[in-house]
């Protein structure tokens, strides 16, 4: 309650703007973050970065800490993939919000052949060994929204009820091995 009133009275009487990381949005859920997504309205919670594969399994999963650009997340996550897993992959398909120039320059460094994201700034190119690739890996990427969906449908992402910010944290690993287990499962099934 201290700190709600220090940062009511340093933002209405003293007029101070107060930095994001200094404001409390939920009395309940101390650790809430506030989301800004382009130019919808604001949401509350965690932004979660999600990276997956040719499989469909989510490679990777982080919960992070207040609102990052998408654009500074791409290279820790490339390299995250590239350390747990030992192998380099041949393609990148990622949201446009992690296009950048220099981000495409460190694909290409890696030794990633073709690099797509959804969509360009600027006079940032795809790098792609052909216009087929390049379609295919669009709609690739576009097909992983559907993966998401049921991601965060199928195991209540979207509203978690379990209190504290460790539960929450283990709502979304849990969730992400029960998924896999769902996908893995369902691959089996297909091959019976």
């Amino acid at each position: 309650m201290e700190q709600v009133y220090r940062m009511a009275e340093r933002r209405e009487i003293m007029g101070e703007n107060v930095a994001n990381e200094e404001k409390i949005f939920s009395i309940y859920e101390a650790h809430t973050d506030i989301i800004v997504k382009g130019k919808k309205d604001a949401e509350f919670g965690h932004k979660i970065n999600l990276s997956t594969g040719k499989s469909n399994l989510i490679l990777s999963c982080e919960i992070l800490g207040g609102n990052p650009a998408d654009s500074t997340l791409y290279q820790p996550t490339l390299n995250k993939v590239i350390a747990d897993y030992g192998i380099t992959p041949r393609d990148s398909a990622t949201d446009g919000g992690f296009a950048s120039l220099a981000n495409s320059e460190y694909a290409a460094e890696k030794g990633i052949v073709n690099i797509v994201f959804n969509k360009i700034v600027g006079s940032l190119k795809n790098i792609v060994s052909s216009k087929n690739i390049e379609t295919r890996l669009k709609k690739w990427r576009s097909g992983i929204e559907a993966n998401i969906s049921n991601f965060k449908r199928g195991f209540n992402i979207r509203c978690c009820n379990w209190k504290g910010e460790a539960h929450f944290k283990a709502k979304v690993l849990w969730s992400t091995i029960a998924y896999n287990i769902r996908v893995m499962t369902a691959a089996i099934l297909q091959r019976l």
